[in-house]
């Protein structure tokens, strides 16, 4: 291939790229695209607040977990889905300066934080577009989400079909978001079954056949990965003068059925006792009030009503009540 067909090959690609940088399904890749769930750079310069209160940590329910708005509370959640311990330890040492001396960091505790998963090019891809100089948030498979983020081709299918709707106007532009809505939209024949869809995803994802029996070789050594960077993260809050707490929230019934109290020994308590600091704890794991279906849009994830009883709950445990 000569070098003006070389060049006009490459012009091209950046051409059609551009039109993938239009599209819902790139934009959807990321997170933060508005600059407004992370004090970045492009946050700092049109915002004057400064001295939050609070900040958690999290992967998916932790994301609808926590609502700090018209609580008089300055908190931001920074909980993702899906979003790993390391990720949470990253984030948290990019932008921790924008909570003050005594402030508190959130660190949620999910039915399996204790052991680790593999990561992908998405996971990496998710952070790209937070104004940050610093590490990225997910090393892993960096390089090569660079190379997806400025060629989206590379994508395949998925990137063909996202531009296809672009172009033909196919785009769905009025999604609802189900997490905003103040009821759950299932019934109780759904919400069991929806339970029943987390858990073999669970067993699946982490290679589980009974979820009472011992932690597999490979989960075992995932925990001690897990335990050195929630050792880590727990070390930089305190000498910054942060304070850690380890909240553990609530599912309906219809999931809370699964984790039985042998199973939150093997995959909750042991790993925070592995982890061996002396950290608060918030266990709402028990209380029954807070597994109402009505709280939740699914089994598992809060909808905007019990997102507001749920962080309501926690700040006036923290004493932080306004």
């Amino acid at each position: 291939m000569g070098v003006k067909r070389i060049i006009k090959k490459a012009a091209e690609i950046l051409l059609l790229s551009k039109l993938f940088y239009k599209t819902q399904w790139y934009k959807s890749l990321f997170v933060d695209l508005q600059h407004e769930t992370y004090p970045d750079n492009t946050w700092y310069r049109n915002h004057e607040e400064r001295n939050f209160d609070i900040v958690n940590l999290g992967s998916s329910s932790a994301k609808y977990a926590f609502d700090y708005a018209e609580t008089g509370v300055k908190g931001m959640n920074w909980a993702q889905k899906p979003q790993t311990l390391l990720e949470d330890f990253n984030l948290l040492r990019c932008y921790h300066s924008i909570l003050k001396k005594g402030g508190y960091v959130i660190i949620t505790i999910m039915p399996f934080t204790s052991i680790n998963k593999k990561t992908g090019i998405y996971d990496a891809l998710k952070y790209l577009k937070i104004d940050t100089q610093s590490e990225p948030i997910q090393p892993y498979l960096y390089d090569k989400a660079k190379k997806y983020e400025k060629f989206p081709i590379l994508f395949g299918k998925p990137a063909l079909n996202g531009l296809l709707k672009y172009i033909l106007g196919k785009e769905n532009k009025n999604v609802v978001d189900i997490s905003q809505c103040e009821n759950n939209p299932l019934s109780d024949s759904d919400l069991g079954k929806d339970a029943q869809r987390w858990v073999d995803g669970w067993k699946k994802q982490f290679s589980i056949s009974d979820l009472e029996q011992p932690l597999t070789p490979e989960n075992a050594q995932g925990r001690e990965f897990r335990i050195k960077v929630m050792q880590n993260l727990i070390d930089f809050c305190i000498e910054r003068e942060y304070v850690p707490v380890y909240v553990i929230p609530p599912v309906t019934e219809y999931l809370d059925k699964y984790f039985t109290t042998k199973f939150k020994d093997i995959y909750i308590y042991e790993f925070l006792q592995q982890v061996g600091r002396d950290v608060k704890m918030l266990d709402y794991t028990k209380e029954k009030e807070l597994m109402d279906k009505s709280f939740y849009f699914n089994s598992f994830f809060f909808n905007k009503k019990g997102s507001k009883v749920f962080t309501g709950k926690v700040l006036k445990d923290l004493g932080l009540e306004r």
